[in-house]
């Protein structure tokens, strides 16, 4: 099969439940991340883009094809394809790194003008739809990699890629790229396969191409036979990861996810999932899609809901189903004028408004039941004209839901014998335990030591009797000093995974107070609920803003997703495991990385994971 034939098959277009006669976004043609480079293929989505589907015959580029043009100040861009509903072209490698302002000309009528972001270098792998890399095995004949034919370990693999950013050799817009000289990317590059360093012999533009580039890749040498997510970063700006797959020798990672269903659509850009059923909600700031996932293997999109009420500021949902009625409540902030926003899903397909009731505290951070009665942790911060903190503050609190519009019940109250009832602490995570015969309702919540204007503290787990919610009761505060701040938590059986990370939150906080430290890992033994004992904590070299996101998948083994990096703050978050088998040495693997990815859910043997561009289900296979 011909390289141009593959690529313009992994073009796969995504559909906009909510398409309008206009341009509805503007992201990388390989991947479909939220950003480009200049030089790069870009793709629009919208509707009346052109009157028909016409493809470029070749080069150089045209900058009309079939009466449709993209524009910038009266400039035309070089255009690869175009349709109704989707144009791919080529961004100008002269564009400055920001905001742009681009339009689309249809037989001389014009589109509103849209605007999207520009970076350095916005690296994104070109995948088929089962996110498998578009590369080359230059060992085995230049074989396209496959499970059939895998990349040697030690051997190269050539894998295509656009957005590599500045070129030392610059090619003009639309052209072809020569085979002489090379085109070799100027800023500094890295990869890794399986989250293992991998070293490029090559970054830069394919010759006989526009736009396309490619990155030769050294497959490390103690990779055992598996399929990895392969990551590019340039300048500092990561790609969302593509599967490769490798030959090699020694004990392969185990298989706890495969992929076995997708649904493609437009996400937020951070998002929660709640199940009724076989009806899946994925929750974005702006909008509450619904997903009937019956059948795991084909998904299907059935609406969406809720964008007159969240104002952009959802995201972060949960079902309730011990109520009168199934709700599911979305958490709406979080801010000084927190909220509840609640809904009758007893018709999953057809959820009904219930109402917005203010929470009476600012900035929850989440919600989680014991029966009809909701637990929520508030975390927050005050600070300076130079934005310095000066103050940090965490509340934990009790609302009933028994009659399906929320009404607070109780706070903890604070008291100065027992740390863990403090109210001086961030409190970023709380987690209530579904009570049995070995849990009685007792409550964990994830804090810090630090407190008033230092950030500098350890990381801490405060236990809280909940057994009268109307008089919570602290019972002791568990520190762990490789940690700075507990951020999610999960438990199974007698053992309890706290993500953390090795900071605090940044201050002076500018220009925002990101967290800017590596992911921990802590397992604690709590076969004495009330009492847990720290077993081991990791510290990984793997940078974050926060995870705080984290599933029990069973015998042990969890699912994390991962926020990125400061130094790429906007880019794509990552999907791991943490196999705890051992819990005194939690191992860590990775698994995917993509735009968007944030909240995730395990259902019945199936994860679901929403990111920017849709929803993967992973079927969920244990040792």
């Amino acid at each position: 099969m011909k390289l141009t034939t593959l690529i313009a098959l992994v073009l796969i277009s995504l559909t906009d439940s909510k398409a309008q006669a206009t341009i509805n976004r503007v992201v990388d043609t390989a991947s479909y991340a939220p950003r480009v480079a200049p030089g790069a293929l870009a793709t629009i989505f919208g509707s009346g883009l052109s009157r028909n589907t016409v493809q470029a015959s070749g080069f150089p580029l045209p900058r009309n094809l079939g009466g449709t043009s993209v524009m910038m100040n009266s400039a035309p861009f070089p255009l690869l394809y175009v349709s109704p509903t989707q144009i791919n072209f080529q961004v100008p490698s002269d564009l400055a790194p920001g905001n742009v302002s681009i339009l689309v000309t249809v037989d001389g009528g014009r589109s509103a003008p849209f605007a999207f972001t520009v970076v350095r270098a916005a690296p994104s792998i070109f995948q088929d739809d089962s996110h498998h890399a578009l590369a080359q095995n230059a060992s085995d004949d230049y074989s396209f990699n496959s499970p059939a034919h895998p990349a040697v370990a030690g051997s190269i693999v050539v894998v295509y890629l656009t957005g590599q950013g500045a070129v030392d050799n610059r090619v003009a817009d639309g052209v072809a790229t020569p085979s002489s000289p090379l085109s070799t990317a100027t800023g500094p590059a890295t990869a890794t396969i399986g989250g293992v360093s991998a070293p490029i012999r090559f970054l830069g533009l394919t010759p006989g191409f526009a736009g396309l580039a490619q990155a030769n890749i050294e497959v490390p040498g103690k990779l055992a036979s598996s399929d990895y997510p392969l990551t590019i970063t340039v300048g500092g700006y990561g790609s969302a990861s593509a599967v490769l797959s490798v030959s090699g020798h020694g004990a392969p990672p185990p298989r706890i996810l495969s992929l076995v269903g997708q649904l493609n659509y437009f996400n937020g850009t951070f998002s929660s999932v709640a199940v009724v059923g076989n009806v899946t909600y994925v929750c974005e700031p702006s909008r509450i899609h619904i997903i009937d996932t019956t059948h795991a293997s084909n998904p299907r999109y059935a609406g969406d809901f809720g964008a007159a009420d969240l104002g952009g500021m959802g995201g972060s949902c949960m079902v309730n189903t011990a109520a009168k009625r199934p709700i599911l409540v979305d958490v709406v902030g979080p801010g000084t004028s927190s909220a509840f926003l609640v809904y009758d899903v007893s018709k999953p397909f057809s959820p009904v408004t219930l109402g917005l009731i203010t929470a009476q505290y600012k900035y929850i951070a989440d919600l989680s039941f014991i029966g009809t009665v909701g637990f929520a942790s508030t975390s927050w911060y005050e600070y300076n004209s130079a934005y310095k903190i000066t103050g940090q503050h965490g509340d934990f609190i009790s609302y009933d839901f028994s009659n399906l519009i929320p009404g607070l019940i109780s706070a903890l109250t604070p008291s100065p014998d027992q740390p863990a009832s403090n109210d001086l602490n961030m409190r970023p995570n709380a987690l209530a335990l579904v009570p049995n015969s070995s849990y009685p309702n007792t409550a964990y919540v994830a804090t810090t030591t630090a407190t008033g204007n230092s950030t500098l503290g350890d990381a801490a787990l405060d236990v809280i009797d909940v057994s009268s919610v109307l008089n919570m009761k602290a019972l002791q505060r568990v520190t762990v000093p490789n940690s700075a701040i507990f951020l999610g938590l999960a438990y199974e059986n007698r053992l309890l995974l706290a993500t953390g990370n090795t900071t605090g939150p940044r201050s002076p906080g500018v220009p925002d107070f990101s967290i800017t430290g590596n992911l921990t890992l802590t397992t604690m033994d709590i076969t004495s609920v009330r009492s847990p004992v720290p077993i081991a904590t990791v510290v990984t070299n793997v940078q974050t803003k926060g995870t705080y996101n984290v599933q029990p998948l069973g015998k042990s083994i969890f699912a994390i997703t991962n926020n990125p990096p400061t130094t790429d703050a906007n880019g794509p978050g990552s999907l791991m495991i943490v196999d705890a088998t051992n819990p005194k040495q939690p191992v860590l693997y990775h698994y995917s990385t993509r735009f968007g990815m944030s909240g995730i859910s395990s259902v019945n043997g199936f994860l679901l994971v929403p990111h920017i561009n849709g929803l993967d289900i992973f079927q969920i296979q244990l040792p």
